[in-house]
């Protein structure tokens, strides 16, 4: 309990920290001005919108559902979605807003779907990277395009170029170095491991196996199978422009009428904030969307009515997740399947759920 403290501490520090933003820009704000906003919406608009809110988190299982494809797992897409679903409701109510589900998506494509370890932790860490390094590439190029607008009022130089491209390396690095050398991350934790005394180091070693063969599944993929991660990375980019039209959809609702710069100056600030390790992006997504319309000479109850859109889309989406793991749960041990070996994959069989 004692080693949890430390953890929890920093959640609170860094809610804190984002309701502390947010109160700061939402000081200036009229409330009721942008309460207005969400009024004249009507209740039809809002429900198409949420409707299609809940058509795209089960269309964002594609990636993930095709990596498992191609690894020789094939589950059906109705459980791959809903288990993604799951996990992005951890994601969500957890810091940050990006992270957390995955172990989530593990365990329930292990425990509910039979699939063995390796595959499972290969397919949510490839389908993690390939979204982080599209997500980044989208957002750096943002920066680079707002930075060379003069919109956000800097001159775009190379120390700005280089700085935003920093981040832009990190996911293909990290594929190259699962490319050229499998296991390198359960190697570093088993050399942090060594010096600990037993009663400290056996706990963690539990985990340290199944990532090794993790990291081999991937390795044995980035070498035998690219082509996979290619189209992976091509389903990122069109997930990225769904993700683009139903911002800009979300803004016409409101009343919100802006121009390419003034779009893409949005995105930005909004795809910036939910990074922060805060639960939900609480505070830091109010902050982001009032500033930019503030900067962008808008009126910043624009941007509150624009964040507490997408909070009721998120309260929304988070209840059907939660009601999907209450379900998932209910339903006990998974049914019957039959797993097939007619391929030879890196490390494991390949696997193809059969309904009896």
């Amino acid at each position: 309990m004692k080693r949890l403290l430390p953890r929890r501490w920093l959640d609170l520090i860094a809610l804190a920290l984002g309701l502390f933003l947010f109160w700061l820009f939402a000081r200036q704000i009229a409330w009721a001005e942008s309460l207005a906003l969400l009024g004249r919406i009507g209740p039809q608009p809002f429900l198409i919108y949420i409707a299609v809110n809940i058509g795209i988190a089960f269309l964002f299982a594609n990636r993930w559902w095709l990596l498992l494809r191609g690894m020789g797992v094939h589950v059906a897409y109705g459980r791959v979605a809903i288990y993604r679903l799951i996990g992005a409701t951890v994601s969500l109510l957890t810091p940050g807003p990006q992270f957390g589900g995955e172990p989530a998506q593990v365990w329930l494509l292990v425990r509910r779907a039979g699939v063995p370890s390796a595959p499972a932790i290969a397919a949510v860490a490839l389908d993690r990277l390939l979204e982080l390094t599209v997500n980044l590439a989208f957002v750096t190029g943002g920066i680079l395009y707002t930075l060379w607008s003069g919109l956000l009022g800097p001159v775009l130089d190379m120390r700005g170029i280089l700085l935003a491209l920093i981040p832009l390396g990190l996911p293909p690095l990290l594929l190259f170095a699962f490319w050229a050398q499998g296991r390198f991350l359960a190697t570093a934790i088993l050399a942090l491991l060594k010096p600990l005394p037993k009663r400290w180091r056996d706990p963690p070693l539990a985990f340290v196996e199944p990532l090794r063969r993790g990291e081999a599944y991937i390795h044995g993929i980035l070498r035998s199978n690219p082509r996979l991660i290619l189209i992976g990375g091509l389903v990122s980019v069109g997930n990225w422009v769904v993700l683009l039209a139903d911002f800009w959809l979300a803004t016409r609702l409101i009343g919100l009428e802006l121009d390419f710069a003034q779009f893409i100056g949005f995105v930005v600030a909004a795809r910036l904030a939910i990074l922060l390790p805060i639960p939900a992006g609480l505070g830091a997504l109010e902050a982001s969307q009032i500033l930019a319309a503030q900067r962008l000479g808008l009126n910043p109850a624009f941007g509150l009515g624009l964040v507490l859109f997408f909070r009721v889309r998120d309260v929304v989406l988070a209840l059907i997740g939660l009601w999907l793991a209450w379900y998932v749960r209910r339903l006990g041990s998974p049914g019957k399947t039959t797993l097939t070996t007619n391929l030879s994959a890196p490390g494991e069989p390949n696997l193809r759920e059969e309904k009896r």
